[in-house]
């Protein structure tokens, strides 16, 4: 056995190294890989509210136009009166919001919608035949 080169064992040992697994150090890269995926979700998400950022600005933008639209056709077209315009929006934002409660209540309580009587009648069950009880 001495006539091994004391040289080749250090060369050995250095090939061969052994990773320390403490309990402290796998803790430690478990809260690193955890840090880590965080950060990239929370990237993701910011870019996502950036995009949703950009996509509210575009339809307010829309919205700006179109109202501004309706009012030059109803004023200028139409012959609307500015007074009579605005009543009519308030109006149509009462009932809007009217809607909007119903809605949500509804949601709640998990109501079916009711649309119209006439839709009502229709929902009644089918008379039975009578040759079915004959028989």
């Amino acid at each position: 056995m001495a006539s091994r080169d004391p040289h080749k064992k250090r060369k050995q040992k250095k090939k061969g190294r052994r990773a320390v697994h403490s309990p402290q150090a796998e803790r430690a890269v478990a809260l690193y890989t955890q840090q880590h995926s965080l950060k990239r979700q929370m990237e993701e998400i910011f870019k996502h509210v950036q995009q949703l950022q950009e996509r509210l600005e575009d339809s307010e933008i829309h919205i700006n136009l179109l109202t501004r639209l309706i009012t030059t056709l109803c004023v200028e077209k139409m012959g609307m009166r500015v007074g009579v315009l605005k009543r009519l929006l308030k109006r149509i934002e009462k009932e809007a919001i009217r809607d909007s409660q119903i809605l949500h209540l509804e949601s709640l309580y998990n109501l079916p919608h009711q649309t119209s009587k006439k839709n009502n009648q229709t929902v009644q069950p089918p008379r039975r035949d009578p040759w079915d009880d004959i028989s």
